[in-house]
């Protein structure tokens, strides 16, 4: 039987696709649970349809991924911090402030998809990876200068 699956199932496949099982496993174990729904009809037509839209929106979002890595690339941040004695920073720069600094500059970050391994607590230059899309990771330079 041709069924085809609105949530992941393990060893079987992942929502949307289309599997063919036997006839028990779907009637009485994925129709039931809610994990797939025969593939006949007006379901099958509407799973062609939903193919096509995926992909659609699959590759507008790969185009405004892009055009974010190129601006993020291009991207100089320059975070004036007080710094006291010895030239140590108080306080440090985290994936929150390097997020609400790109949000100043019109780029929006999610901060967990900031790669900092941890805050920046002394003064220099570096160079953070910003997790746009899986294969996509734009390093944003920021300088980290006393303030004043």
């Amino acid at each position: 039987m041709k069924v085809i699956l609105t949530k992941d199932v393990a060893k079987l496949g992942k929502s949307g696709e289309m599997k063919t099982v036997a006839d028990g496993f779907a009637t009485n174990f994925l129709i039931p649970q809610g994990v797939a729904v025969p593939a006949a009809g007006g379901a099958y037509r509407a799973w062609q349809h939903d193919i096509a839209s995926r992909e659609d929106k699959r590759k507008r979002e790969r185009e405004e991924a892009e055009i974010a890595a190129t601006r993020i690339g291009s991207t100089t941040l320059t975070m004036g911090v007080k710094v006291g004695d010895g030239g140590k920073l108080y306080g440090s720069i985290t994936a929150k402030d390097i997020a609400d600094a790109l949000g100043r500059r019109g780029i929006e970050v999610d901060r967990h998809k900031i790669e900092l391994d941890e805050p920046l607590k002394a003064l220099g230059t570096y160079k953070v990876a910003i997790k746009v899309l899986s294969g996509m990771t734009p390093e944003v330079t920021i300088v980290v200068e006393p303030k004043g």
